[in-house]
């Protein structure tokens, strides 16, 4: 009888903020699954847009409006912050919710199957996707800087980053493979049901013990989600304004934007300059980026945590940010001279690895100066507003290829990128004397101030 009664503790999974392995594990396929929509939008449809005809500036716009929702994250954290049910954790009711509505709106998709001619339909169900996908990720966001230790965070972050662009390259091999047919309806479908099959683990793992699985679940709110979910939302948006109110801290911001320059070239340039210009096929672009994707996840995943360990944050940043525009400047030094498209594949490679590099490192830093208190909204701002940019030099990228040319906008690229490099080392990012008093790690913390 006494084993009987024992064996439901047993096989009772654990909590996130219990195990290092279920943080990680349950971190990574969330973010895996935030690169579905990414990789689907911005490689796979982007490539059949620009394979069927679409102009630099058609899908630049295409793209800019699909990633938009990427920068109305603070609404989301805001909302995040006031309200949630509070018996399942502050976060996972948002994060399953977001997921269902992913596979709804996919699913949506896949019975109205949009055409090549209706672009403005297809951003429409591209930006309510990535809408879902951001409520996810803000979810998500909060819940590592709820739950996940100071000393663990470079290397969640690297998982994070690893995991998205996994996420990502996954979906623009399939979606390549699968609209080289031109069926966007079989696509969307395929998708739908990956997204509903895999995120059901978020319904099995608690974020905190004797909380409830379900609403109609047992359990109770842990004490850290009744100290720190607002129930007003004065004390939420004084608490926001407080964290970012600082020189220091716009300045990194500002830096924060610019550098998803690189981003917007990768998204919305690259598929009409390989295929218009270089003559590739959509489903090659796809699968190209899809190796790159997963290529850089990996690296990312091994080599972000041992660069902290061994340069330092602030130094790993400086020489990432020179590395990007080093690279921009040759693609525009020597664009008129390509021959083939070897230069291009070389260059397309370092910028991914190095961009993805450079911004796992920035959102460890941000990380860094959170309030835990209003983490999922100052967080939230600090993804918001360079996304914001990331869609706006996106959706304006047309005009600048059509007016002066693809050198020329390699050169774009690196002239931003050295700005947002100076605006960084004005913001003293990874020295100590930036960090609010506040967001300092507790004296206990192991980790080592870079």
């Amino acid at each position: 009888m006494e084993q009987a009664a024992r064996l439901p503790v047993r096989l009772a999974l654990p909590s996130l903020s219990d195990s290092k392995p279920a943080r990680l594990i349950v971190v990574a396929i969330l973010y895996f699954m935030q690169g579905v929509p990414v990789g689907l939008t911005t490689v796979g449809i982007a490539a059949w847009l620009a394979a069927k005809g679409a102009t630099p500036v058609e899908v630049g716009v295409f793209i800019g409006t699909a990633m938009l929702p990427w920068s109305l994250k603070l609404v989301n954290g805001l909302l995040m912050d006031r309200f949630t049910f509070k018996p399942m954790g502050r976060r996972r009711v948002w994060i399953i919710s977001a997921q269902a509505m992913m596979a709804i709106v996919l699913l949506v998709m896949a019975i109205d199957a949009p055409t090549v001619g209706q672009i403005g339909l297809l951003s429409a169900y591209c930006f309510a996707l990535n809408l879902c996908a951001t409520f996810n990720d803000v979810a998500v966001d909060g819940m590592v800087v709820d739950i996940v230790p100071e000393n663990e965070r470079t290397i969640v972050n690297g998982l994070m980053y690893a995991s998205q662009s996994m996420g990502i390259a996954g979906a623009s091999f399939i979606a390549g493979q699968l609209l080289v047919s031109g069926d966007i309806a079989t696509t969307a479908l395929t998708f739908a049901a990956f997204v509903a099959i895999v995120s059901s683990v978020v319904v099995i793992i608690r974020e905190r013990p004797g909380e409830r699985l379900l609403p109609w679940s047992k359990g109770s709110a842990s004490r850290e989600c009744e100290e720190r979910q607002h129930s007003a939302w004065l004390p939420i948006i004084v608490g926001l304004i407080r964290s970012i109110a600082t020189p220091l801290t716009l300045l990194f911001l500002l830096s924060m934007t610019l550098v998803q320059v690189t981003w917007s070239f990768v998204d919305a340039v690259s598929p009409t300059l390989t295929i218009q210009q270089l003559g590739w096929g959509s489903d090659q672009y796809s699968s190209f980026s899809a190796i790159v994707s997963l290529v850089a996840a990996l690296a990312v995943g091994v080599l972000s945590p041992l660069i902290v360990r061994v340069t330092g944050l602030r130094k790993a940043i400086i020489v990432l940010f020179l590395l990007l525009g080093l690279s921009a400047a040759i693609g525009g030094a020597t664009f008129d001279s390509w021959d083939g498209d070897r230069i291009f594949i070389t260059i397309f490679m370092i910028q991914y690895v190095l961009a993805l590099l450079l911004m796992i490192l920035m959102i460890v830093w941000a990380m860094r100066i959170c309030s835990p208190a209003v983490a999922a909204s100052q967080f939230a701002l600090f993804m918001a507003v360079p996304n914001l940019g990331r869609a706006v030099m996106s959706g304006n990228s047309g005009w600048l290829v059509e007016s002066g040319g693809y050198a020329t906008t390699y050169y774009a690229v690196a002239a931003i990128t050295l700005v947002g490099f100076a605006l960084c080392l004005m913001a003293k990012v990874g020295k100590s004397e930036a960090v609010p008093v506040t967001a300092l790690p507790h004296k206990s913390s192991t980790t080592k101030e870079t």
